[in-house]
């Protein structure tokens, strides 16, 4: 393995909390993104990752917060771990390190037999989350090549009676399914008591097939219309990934018999502070409940304002959902890099996804710092994804090649640009394997990364 490779996978358990496990998938999902990607990703293969270099990975893994098992979070591919053939002995050694610590683990669920099952409700605690994507086995079969669509029906009727707590997700193709079949699946997740649901926008690139690609606008609003409808569904539903234009922090949904289900909270209530805290964001507001001890939370609803207390632990979930946006970390500091810059014309660069919330910021940050009506000069580009294009319009898949369009199309010269961070590995390098110092000498401009 090569050194760079093995500083990437360190980083990726230290930084991100998630453990690589393997890059073998035994499935052919008509929606997946490895299949439609086009040439000149620079993107690792690893295959099953040895128990040795699992153990010395899990030595730099942080104390805090859980261990996240088939997530990707670098240009490592992630399969599905439990395709690993000793994947039982990977839990059992995460348990030696970590007796305690919560595994989360994301998955097809065709390896999810009784006895696999029998052996995570013994390392406990565990979180499932379950691509379920259809709502039977001949779906399974057609959608995702899947050689035991069976599997993943039986292993749900175990968990709905298990104290495993488990998450469902789906990739919605109303336009190879249809409709009935997405309502199908949705409510056969809340049957089995799954605790969330949520349902993914599917996504395709210009090397797609025909069949795979839809108007993205009209797709987008057909299923947020869609899944308004489940407002009375006992499992949360929720749409990803969520058009957000502002910072409230907004209760998306509340999980069965948690704390949050036991107060009079409810979905579109706005959380205004904890404790007294101004809330921030979504995710400041998520993390301020989090952590704390019965925290006093106000609220707005409608144009009420209320206070509710809610009884939990300190560090125990709370049970209420909200979409993911800024941490204040990352709004502090954004907010220093542009104070450092005033003097500078600067250009920040979001994308397609991303464009209405960073307009929300830097509505707030000149407001709080009394820029408005100064020469002060702090542009909002937007970056398109044309190197993927389709339907592709997140941050975490724009290329240099992107930013160098975006930066000749805008007609305008910066003497600084910030680009969002998770373009970048830790090395700085972008998917196709540039690094973002090619944008700053092509342009002789200084470029921040957030």
């Amino acid at each position: 393995m090569k050194p760079e490779t093995r500083y990437l996978l360190l980083k990726t358990v230290q930084d991100k909390g998630i453990l690589p496990v393997s890059s073998v998938c035994n499935m052919a999902c008509q929606f997946c993104s490895h299949r439609n990607n086009p040439p000149g990703l620079d993107v690792y293969r690893l295959g099953h990752l040895d128990l040795s270099l699992m153990k010395e990975l899990l030595e730099y893994l942080p104390a805090d917060g859980p261990l996240i098992i088939g997530e990707s979070a670098t240009r490592i591919i992630e399969g599905d771990p439990l395709a690993h053939p000793q994947f039982l002995k990977i839990i059992e050694m995460i348990r030696g390190f970590f007796p305690e610590k919560e595994i989360k683990i994301t998955t097809h669920g065709s390896f999810l037999n009784p006895e696999v099952l029998k052996m995570l409700q013994e390392n406990m605690p565990v979180e499932l989350n379950i691509s379920l994507n259809c709502s039977s086995p001949e779906e399974r079969a057609f959608l995702m090549a899947d050689k035991k669509p069976e599997q993943v029906f039986s292993a749900l009727e175990i968990l709905a009676v298990s104290p495993i707590k488990f998450n469902g997700s789906i990739v919605a193709v109303p336009h190879l399914l249809g409709w009935q079949s997405l309502d199908k699946t949705i409510s056969l997740l809340d049957e089995y008591n799954a605790e969330t649901i949520r349902v993914f926008m599917p996504g395709f690139t210009r090397f797609s097939e025909e069949k795979m690609k839809f108007e993205v606008d009209t797709m987008y609003k057909r299923l947020a219309s869609f899944i308004d409808k489940y407002d009375e569904c006992r499992t949360p539903v929720l749409l990803e990934p969520p058009q957000l234009n502002n910072f409230d922090c907004v209760i998306k949904g509340i999980i069965r018999n948690s704390p949050a289900g036991k107060t009079l909270l409810k979905k579109g209530d706005i959380i205004i502070s904890v404790n007294q805290e101004k809330v921030l964001s979504r995710d400041d507001g998520f993390n301020k409940v989090l952590k704390a001890e019965n925290p006093l939370i106000k609220i707005r609803r409608g144009g009420t304002e209320l206070e509710l207390l809610l009884e939990k632990r300190k560090g125990e979930r709370s049970g209420l959902i909200v979409d993911y946006d800024f941490s204040v970390e990352l709004l502090d500091r954004l907010s220093r890099i542009l104070l450092n810059n005033l003097d500078r014309k600067t250009a920040i660069i979001s994308s397609v996804l991303g464009k209405d919330i960073m307009n929300s910021f830097l509505k707030n940050f000149k407001t709080r710092y009394n820029l408005t009506g100064l020469p002060v000069e702090i542009d909002l580009l937007v970056a398109e994804n044309r190197f993927f294009a389709g339907s592709i319009m997140s941050a975490g898949l724009l290329t240099n090649g992107d930013i160098i369009s975006c930066l000749e199309e805008s007609g305008k010269s910066y003497q600084n640009i910030v680009l969002p961070g998770i373009m970048f590995d830790v090395f700085g390098n972008d998917l196709k394997g540039k690094n973002y110092r090619e944008i700053e000498q092509l342009f002789d401009i200084k470029i921040d990364i957030v």
